[in-house]
């Protein structure tokens, strides 16, 4: 028994409304019946289950057909689609497996992304939606320790957006994405504490989160104060191929507290970021009256600037001060209603290009070469507004800066002028 999730219509959220689910207590097989050569394919159809015996919600995605070689746009992508959570309890974590109709794995290469969001909470840095999880085709399984958890509840909506290409020789048919997340239930005798995820990205928070890369040495970071005090357990991080650097810098205390170089393979293409924790010393304390700086580094040596080239991304865990409330999201703010536009458009994740390259989430800065609109503008061309500012600044002539050399977990800080229309996510 499984309960399949509803298309994203249109682009802000309703609150107030909870349907209860039923939960699942068999996982059944989830793989769909696949068409006929010749035969129309499937829609990819989002469903959530219970697997209680393993004790993981699962949420699965297909199915898919990757022909061998195929770029973005040569495969048919899921529509972001959302389902109900069926328990109550804790999450500790997520890993991702892709299978075949048959049950062959399926290299995860072809995983361009996948983003679970909680369109109901918003984000510690900024008015988005909160990210709950997110993997590429690097991204190994995160855990967390079993005392320490993301509470979810029964009737809570997920949403989900993915995309796919299939960079490999072979081809795969009826191909499904699982996401696999261990959860303590709610009536469990030692109940974890409620830590949430958070994510930063050096562009905007409501935007397309690539952008053009220029030739040399070039950074561009964004920055911003969290919504509550509380302190960062561990993170990590995601940069593009010439990616030398992620850094978070408390600018108000004029201290780094974490900077990580890309893990690279024979051919210089990122494979890994290194994950931080921070358990032994209790964590590291976030404030409100502080500004917090993400900054991502490259050295880019083609001497063409490389369209949609490069990100810069970092997610970690948070837990809250205590007696401190997570804030709501407000679905009519700007930022969140821009954001929910941005993520249910096939743009998300592209910078609105289709084809893969090779080597391919307050105030910005960047570098002193232009960059193209579509890197930091909505559908239709809009650029997200606020009390934020950008900067760009160069690190090419920067003395200091030459010795820069920094896995994922997996986001921001301000507030919007100008909205889309407004409208809701529908089931």
């Amino acid at each position: 028994m499984h309960t399949r999730g509803s298309p994203i219509r249109s682009v802000a959220a309703r609150r107030g409304r909870s349907r209860r689910f039923t939960p699942i207590l068999v996982l059944a097989p989830l793989v769909p019946a696949v068409p006929a050569a010749g035969a129309a394919q499937l829609a990819p159809t989002l469903r959530i289950a219970d697997d209680s015996g393993n004790r993981e919600l699962v949420l699965e995605l297909g199915p898919l057909e990757l022909p061998a070689g195929a770029a973005h746009h040569e495969v048919r992508q899921p529509e972001a689609q959302t389902v109900e959570v069926p328990i109550d309890g804790w999450i500790h974590g997520y890993r991702i497996e892709i299978v075949e109709r048959r049950g062959r794995p399926v290299p995860q290469a072809v995983l361009h992304h996948v983003n679970v969001i909680a369109p109901e909470q918003r984000e510690l840095f900024s008015q988005i939606m909160l990210r709950v999880a997110a993997a590429g085709q690097e991204t190994a399984p995160a855990e967390l320790p079993r005392l320490i958890g993301y509470r979810v509840r029964a009737g809570q909506r997920l949403l989900v957006t993915a995309a796919f290409h299939n960079p490999t020789a072979d081809t795969y048919h009826g191909a499904v994405l699982r996401v696999r997340m261990p959860y303590t239930r709610a009536d469990a005798w030692l109940r974890p504490i409620s830590a949430f995820p958070f994510y930063l990205d050096v562009m905007p928070p409501a935007s397309v989160h690539v952008y053009d890369l220029p030739p040399g040495r070039s950074a561009r970071s964004w920055q911003g104060s969290p919504a509550v005090p509380g302190r960062i357990l561990g993170v990590g991080g995601h940069l593009h191929r010439y990616g030398v650097a992620l850094r978070l810098e408390d600018v108000t205390a004029n201290a780094v507290i974490w900077e990580a170089k890309p893990i690279l393979d024979g051919d210089g293409n990122v494979i890994a970021m290194p994950i931080k924790r921070f358990f032994r010393t209790l964590g590291v304390a976030l404030r409100p009256d502080h500004v917090y700086r993400l900054t991502a580094v490259y050295d880019n040596p083609t001497g063409d600037t490389i369209p949609d080239g490069a990100m810069g991304a970092l997610g970690g865990i948070f837990i809250p001060a205590p007696g401190q409330e997570w804030p709501a999201a407000d679905p009519d703010h700007a930022e969140y209603r821009l954001d929910v536009e941005i993520v249910t458009s096939g743009a998300y994740g592209h910078g609105g290009h289709g084809e893969e390259r090779p080597g391919s989430h307050g105030n910005h800065e960047g570098s002193d070469h232009a960059v193209d609109g579509h890197t930091s503008r909505g559908p239709e061309g809009r650029r997200p507004e606020g009390r934020t500012s950008e900067r760009r600044r160069s690190e090419s002539n920067r003395p200091e800066s030459r010795g820069l050399e920094s896995r994922a977990l997996e986001s921001r800080g301000s507030q919007g002028g100008g909205a889309p229309p407004p409208g809701h996510i529908r089931r």
